[in-house]
């Protein structure tokens, strides 16, 4: 009978994989538990890389989740309005994510996957979209300033 030999550094690697990456859930909400209006909750989330995020609309609102700034390398991604989405966070840095629908109205989150390397560059990004919104300009700046 012949035995097979799989390299411990080859078998670690497909265990930590499934073993150490999680998942994270953020709601896309009108209301969140704050009664802060149009909100991705949490807003600030810290995970590390390679760890996956399901976006969930929790009402019929036309929320969407998509990535308006990414680490240098990383997949972007939109979502279908009131529709789930889950992504893949495998490069290192800040990503920025807004609501489609309500990005003119704040509905903004940023995600921290390992170190912060590209924080100036999502700042400066940051400023130029809240330039943009109508309400919720210091969305961004606040969710920044958790980053470290």
């Amino acid at each position: 009978m012949k035995k097979l030999s799989i390299p411990l550094a080859v078998l670690l690697t497909c265990l930590s994989v499934s073993i150490w990456s999680a998942d994270h859930e953020v709601k896309m909400m009108t209301q969140g538990s704050d009664g802060q209006t149009l909100v991705f909750e949490p807003s600030f989330l810290k995970v590390a890389v390679g760890d996956t995020v399901t976006f969930k609309p929790m009402q019929k609102a036309g929320h969407t989740s998509y990535s308006i700034f990414e680490p240098e390398g990383a997949k972007p991604w939109k979502a279908q309005p009131d529709s789930e989405i889950t992504v893949k966070l495998d490069k290192e840095g800040v990503y920025l994510v807004e609501c489609f629908v309500h990005k003119t109205l704040g509905m903004v989150a940023v995600i921290q996957a390992g170190k912060p390397v590209n924080l100036e560059a999502a700042k400066q990004k940051a400023a130029e979209e809240s330039a943009k919104m109508a309400v919720g300009k210091d969305r961004f700046a606040k969710e920044l300033a958790l980053v470290k």
